[in-house]
């Protein structure tokens, strides 16, 4: 299924950007409140004098430093990480030109599909669509699903949502994603701030080419207000406690999706990443952690103890 949903994405568009700039002029921010998972920016004025012309957070050579080390022991073959401060929107990127396979991180725009289209009829999420197993089985997971669809009962909408991004269960996106028109889906991609490298038959993306949906349904850019809480409250539900979450304090909300590729040639790189918004009580960042290597628990923990530093090192910045 992984398969079909990246050859269905096929077609994205590539575009890269790094903005610095230089105001005079006080701070000020304009958002709409009222929300727990988002924060619509409606404008923004840098402090006076503040010019971003180095690198915009001093712990960044630490993360370069332990993604270095974890390479040159082995344990991993290739590990990028991206950075991004919600709150003034500077970032970081390591090996950021690094292409990976996203796996089920590609559920993400199967989910804003299906909101963009609930916005003209809210009512929709009732609907209710019957799962029959196909004949050609979705792809054995290595993370298994804690619920998975049962054949020949019904679901509505909402709750394959839930199943597809809470479980990761292949057979919930295999139903949602054959309910979707090309245009419906190619709609949402060609609106996402995303790079993209279709190849082989699938779709390659970097740390800073996925960040897009991220930072697109943070800002409710995309899907008004009300989806967008919908879509990143889905997410922070996500039933993976191996990584990111893993590596905050716990109760700190966190919005995530894993994707997982565990080849059965044993000779074949595992790939396990990680993105999210992990809503820091002091300043909300996106973090995104993508591996390759030959050891998924090895894999599991580097993204955790990323994200512990990180954690660590935002909460003492802000202190």
């Amino acid at each position: 299924m992984i398969a079909v949903i990246l050859a269905g994405c096929a077609g994205w568009y590539a575009h890269q950007w790094h903005a610095r700039y230089n105001e005079s002029s006080p701070e000020r921010r304009v958002v709409s409140r009222g929300y727990e998972f988002t924060s619509p920016l409606l404008d923004v004025e840098l402090p006076e004098g503040f010019t971003v012309h180095h690198e915009p957070h001093p712990f960044k050579y630490k993360i370069v430093s332990f993604v270095k080390k974890k390479i040159k022991s082995g344990q991993v073959s290739n590990i990028a990480v991206y950075y991004r401060d919600l709150q003034d929107g500077p970032w970081f990127g390591i090996n950021n030109d690094i292409e990976f396979n996203p796996a089920s991180m590609m559920k993400v725009p199967v989910m804003i599909a299906w909101l963009k289209r609930a916005e003209k009829d809210p009512a929709l999420l009732k609907r209710r669509l019957n799962y029959v197993e196909s004949k050609n089985p979705v792809p054995e997971q290595y993370t298994k699903p804690a619920l998975t669809l049962a054949t020949g009962k019904s679901y509505s909408i909402e709750e394959l949502l839930h199943y597809m991004m809470n479980y990761s269960d292949n057979k919930a996106t295999a139903l949602l994603y054959k309910a979707l028109s090309d245009k419906e889906l190619g709609d949402v991609l060609d609106s996402m701030d995303i790079n993209n490298n279709p190849k082989e038959g699938g779709n390659f993306l970097t740390v800073h080419g996925y960040s897009g949906f991220f930072r697109i349904l943070y800002n409710a850019a995309y899907l008004n207000r009300e989806m967008s809480e919908k879509a990143l409250q889905l997410l922070s539900l996500q039933d993976f406690p191996m990584g990111i979450a893993a590596g905050v304090p716990k109760g700190t909300k966190v919005a995530a999706k894993f994707g997982e590729i565990v080849p059965e040639n044993k000779s074949e790189d595992i790939q396990l990443h990680e993105f999210g918004i992990v809503y820091h009580p002091k300043g909300h960042y996106i973090l995104g952690v993508m591996t390759q290597g030959h050891d998924f628990i090895a894999q599991a923990e580097i993204i955790r103890d990323i994200s512990r530093m990180i954690y660590s090192e935002v909460d003492s910045s802000l202190n």
